[in-house]
């Protein structure tokens, strides 16, 4: 299904993939449409939702909204995709359906990007991490001098894909967003983007993350073991076997936080040994980000599954976030 089809050629096409989110699209459309930017166009893909995200969205009234519903649930990366051939714009911007922006959002990206060298091809924010359980904020702003080629092949660090903007001609030269992967699928994008074209990081926090997700287990291994297949000689051949056993032991990371948030314990412990003995180093960013976390008194990151839902619950916060 497709509605709201527009005829002009915008500045910036943001695409928005949503699956199950009746309780949160509403805000991420509206953040979109608040921009001070309005040279854009949203593309707003329904992954096959079979709860009321299509009815909410309906309600806009609005000649820059497309809304496009797919038949059946393919996964973020087809989402994405199906979102990027239908876009016009010159820069493509990608906004998750639990997140926001905040409303110059496009308007200072653009501007940073305008501004750089010829060869940039996509463009991050800074952003602010709000966690639902805890109700905890914490600001991140990417080091624009970073080098972040290195960066991304041992750990993903440069920010999710919620503030991610790409120049439109980037696509033919990377390819789309591997749909073999419903997780890490911005950072198998990025990683491959880096490969050849440069980033420009516009260093303001200005995109909003609700974060309480519980991704599936499952899927979480088998898009490692993808991932891994693709970029583990990558990361080794450019820049040693350290960044090849920190990529390894980010992956294994990964893999056992997602096991935590299932209530899975037992079963991350082996996930943690290994990415210890794959990089120390790795391991004590870990615990690092941890212990500021609980000095913070944000305890929630080791609460019990079912003590997280209950508190979820009882905040009123929506389960499908």
């Amino acid at each position: 299904m497709n509605r709201g089809h527009t005829r002009f050629s915008p500045t910036v096409s943001v695409v928005l993939p949503v699956f199950n989110s009746e309780s949160s699209i509403g805000r991420a459309v509206q953040s979109v449409l608040r921009q001070t930017m309005s040279d854009l166009e949203l593309v707003v893909v329904d992954d096959g939702s079979a709860d009321r995200t299509g009815t909410v969205v309906s309600r806009y009234s609005e000649p820059r909204l497309k809304f496009v519903k797919l038949a059946n649930n393919s996964g973020p990366s087809a989402a994405r995709n199906a979102g990027i051939s239908l876009a016009r714009g010159e820069y493509i911007a990608f906004l998750d359906s639990d997140d926001e922006w905040l409303p110059d959002k496009l308007e200072q990206q653009v501007e940073t990007i305008r501004a750089s060298s010829a060869t940039t091809g996509i463009s991050t924010t800074g952003f602010r991490i709000h966690r639902l359980v805890s109700g905890r904020y914490q600001d991140t702003i990417p080091d624009p001098h970073d080098d972040w080629q290195r960066r991304q092949l041992t750990m993903c660090a440069l920010g999710p894909g919620s503030t991610l903007m790409v120049k439109r001609d980037v696509f033919p030269q990377v390819g789309m967003f591997d749909v073999a992967l419903r997780r890490f699928e911005d950072w198998d994008w990025m990683i491959r983007c880096l490969a050849v074209r440069n980033i420009v990081i516009c260093p303001s926090v200005l995109a909003i993350l609700h974060v309480d997700r519980r991704p599936s287990v499952r899927i979480v291994q088998r898009s490692a073991e993808r991932f891994l297949e693709k970029h583990l000689q990558r990361s080794e051949a450019t820049f040693g076997s350290s960044a090849a056993r920190r990529l390894q032991a980010s992956v294994e990371l990964e893999i056992a936080r997602a096991m935590i948030a299932n209530g899975q314990y037992r079963s991350a412990l082996p996930c943690i040994a290994r990415a210890g003995r794959y990089s120390p180093a790795r391991m004590s960013l870990l615990l690092g980000e941890l212990l500021q976390r609980t000095w913070c008194g944000d305890i929630a990151w080791a609460l019990p599954a079912k003590l997280r839902r209950k508190h979820i619950r009882d905040r009123g916060i929506p389960e499908s976030f």
